[in-house]
């Protein structure tokens, strides 16, 4: 099986055997040791190595420059700018009991205007909407009529009316308020279904909110509807499930949350859903399984269903690995695959099994028992779910693995790793492990040198700061390996070592073919970058303006701390600023150094002026970066609050994770400034595909809203 690399999709496929991981949002401190992946083939995979130890990539920006930086990139090289899948505008809150509590998007009027302002008539809305001319105005009263919630019944036909609009923002606002409207708007299921096939993401996300939001206002049991009605929602079930592959991510959410809502019985919804996890090809199902890893626990049942499946288990077991301890009631379905005889479907069952960690303890004496398999494979898998689970009973059994003198070496050390996860305190085991994995570092095979890094990564945790700047300085030099996934693993591990890596990755920033990627992982790194500041600001004042912005991007990322830095910053931002005349690589420069001086905060109030004029910017994206950065060196300034508010909402449709993060925390802070924003930051909290970035608009919502 040849190797492919799936890093946006958290998942590693490596020759056979490989590793997942949440790449769409910025690693924790300690983040979570996802699962390791084999795919399947209908031929015999080639020998390899699996790595059982996999740690998520920092971010996708720096797993792609890893995947991508060969050994021979020149200094002048262009950093990898992150890809990451578009989000926008949308939905009401999924399964809000009383619908009431939406609140309409507003005017940009001043707050006491609109405050004072008396709530119109529904026909005086309606023959608003009906005057209407132009966008903004028909958006402004579709969302007036939509917090009217289910009273707003007698102006469904007008509302279905505009969902067929000729433009997106009328489309998808209407069919947000008809969602809102719940059971009574019943009879326009159709319409809602016939705009899943929206050449509009935004449009076809809010058509499946929508649809769950009917459905969750309907209090009525599946026995008790007419036939009509049951119809209605079987055929609307049955287009969200085609939906699930939807190449748009919060379409894939939000139909996979509609379905949750209708609710089906197992028994219907398992067969139709193992049906598109049984599509042979990956480009088909891996956006469901993304979806369903990202649903969560929530998601469990229906994977377990499709374990049933032959043609579907082994898509399903990857996503339970995703899910992680929320999976652990697919334990005994897992449990029973470890007796399949396809390697690829047992090592993926044991690798889920693993990831769902303690839970997973009903599995660990078949577990034990493929320890003595004869595929090198399962032995592996066993191993590195044992040491997941953490079971004291894998303990012995580990041992005489460890020990083995026939086995092959990197097979010893990693019987060692999870010898080290049972017992850390067993200090003896760690060193020991420790010195058989830097020696793994050093094998000719690809794939012994990424798992030994990443099993390495695993027990960084537990070493003292001299031994884990070691380990940094190594794997600073395996970022110019040959090998895709040793370099994404390095990456990973260097994140993971946070502070104690920061003198290693400030000194690669000497090497011209490192510097870069030495940069952007100091600036996934987080506050743990500080010690490099006094050669980021050799950076910043030199003349290669890429460097310069990869390195206000490792400032920004530092944050206050990094204060003494402002003049500098201040400096690059005085001149340009126009989208005419600036290069991309100058516009690149800007937009960091105006974040950096936000993230700075208030040490940053020499730039201020600066930065509010660069608001008015022609160019969008630095507008967007200066206000953000504006408001959070100034925020006491309720004209420029009110300015900044459209630009907000905009920047909330940024192709840039941090921008659209960055964007819902600001507007979450004007509060009720931004009730406007609401509509979209609904949308934001439901369906934008990174996590953060959901959690952000979700707290911006609650601020706004007075909760």
């Amino acid at each position: 099986m040849p190797r492919v690399t799936l890093i946006g999709v958290g998942i590693v496929v490596v020759a056979g055997f490989a590793a997942g991981g949440c790449s769409n949002n910025p690693p924790p401190p300690a983040p979570k040791p996802p699962a390791a992946v084999t795919a399947p083939a209908a031929a015999p995979a080639p020998a390899a190595t699996p790595a059982p130890v996999r740690a998520p990539a920092p971010s996708a920006a720096v797993a792609e420059r890893a995947a991508e930086m060969k050994p021979t990139e020149k200094a002048t090289g262009k950093a990898t700018e992150k890809a990451t899948e578009k989000p926008a505008e949308k939905t009401a809150e999924a399964a809000l009991p009383q619908k009431a509590a939406n609140k309409p998007a507003a005017p940009d009027k001043p707050v006491a205007e609109k405050q004072a302002t008396a709530k119109p008539s529904l026909d005086a809305l309606v023959a608003e909407l009906a005057a209407a001319t132009e966008e903004n105005t028909r958006v402004v009263a579709i969302d007036a009529i939509a917090d009217l919630g289910q009273n707003a019944k007698p102006a469904l036909a007008e509302l279905v009316k505009y969902c067929a609009d000729k433009d997106v923002r009328t489309r998808w606002h209407a069919a947000r308020a008809v969602g809102l409207i719940g059971e009574d708007a019943i009879s326009a299921l159709p319409v809602l279904v016939g705009l899943l096939g929206d050449g509009d993401p935004i449009v076809a996300t809010q058509a499946a909110a929508a649809i769950g939001l009917v459905r969750a206002d309907d209090s009525r049991r599946p026995e008790a509807l007419p036939a009509a009605d049951a119809a209605g929602y079987d055929a609307a079930t049955k287009a969200l499930i085609q939906s699930t592959i939807h190449p748009d991510p919060r379409v894939r959410r939000a139909s996979l949350r509609a379905i949750v809502t209708l609710a089906p019985p197992l028994e219907v919804l398992g067969p139709l859903f193992s049906k598109q996890l049984a599509d042979a090809d990956p480009s088909v199902v891996l956006p469901a399984v993304r979806s369903l890893a990202d649903m969560g626990g929530r998601a469990v049942p229906l994977l377990v269903e499709s374990l049933k499946n032959p043609k579907s288990r082994y898509w399903s077991a990857i996503a339970l690995a995703e899910i992680g301890p929320e999976a652990a009631p697919a334990v005994e379905v897992l449990t029973e695959q470890l007796a399949s005889g396809d390697t690829h479907e047992c090592v993926q069952a044991m690798i889920a099994l693993g990831a769902i960690g303690k839970g997973a303890q009903p599995a660990v004496d078949d577990l034990v028992k493929e320890l003595e398999s004869r595929d090198p494979a399962r032995r592996l898998g066993a191993a590195f779910a044992l040491g997941r689970i953490g079971d004291p009973a894998a303990a012995d059994p580990l041992a005489r693995m460890a020990a083995a003198t026939d086995a092959d070496p990197f097979m010893r050390s990693i019987a060692q790793w999870a010898r080290v996860k049972i017992d850390p305190r067993d200090t003896a085991t760690r060193d020991a492990a420790v010195l058989a994995l830097v020696r793994g570092i050093s094998s000719d095979v690809a794939g012994i040198r990424s798992g030994s890094v990443s099993a390495l990564s695993d027990l960084a945790g537990g070493l003292d700061d001299a031994s884990a700047a070691t380990l940094a300085e190594k794997f600073v030099g395996l970022l110019a390996d040959p090998d895709d996934d040793t370099r994404v693993q390095a990456a990973t591990a260097l994140v993971r070592l946070g502070k104690r890596a920061a003198p290693a990755l400030a000194a690669a920033i000497d090497d011209p073919e490192r510097r870069l990627f030495a940069m952007e992982l100091l600036a996934a790194s987080g506050p743990g970058a500080e010690p490099a500041l006094d050669r980021l600001a050799l950076v910043l004042g030199g003349d290669d303006v890429t460097a310069a912005g990869e390195a206000a991007l490792a400032v920004a990322a530092i944050g206050p701390p990094a204060a003494r830095l402002v003049p500098v910053l201040e400096k690059l931002l005085a001149s340009g600023g126009s989208a005419g005349t600036d290069s991309a690589e100058r516009k690149r420069q800007h937009y960091a150094v105006a974040y950096a001086l936000g993230r700075i905060g208030v040490e940053a109030q020499p730039a201020l002026e600066r930065l509010r004029e660069l608001s008015r910017s022609d160019d969008e994206l630095l507008a967007t970066v200066a206000t953000w950065s504006a408001l959070k060196i100034g925020p006491g300034d309720a004209g420029f609050s009110e300015s900044a508010v459209p630009i907000l909402r905009r920047a909330l449709r940024s192709e840039v994770e941090m921008v659209r993060l960055e964007a819902a925390a600001a507007l979450g802070d004007l509060g009720m400034v931004a009730a406007s924003a609401v509509p979209i930051l609904e949308l934001v909290a439901e369906d934008d595909p990174a996590r953060t970035v959901r959690s952000a608009a979700a707290d911006a919502l609650a601020k706004i809203r007075g909760r």
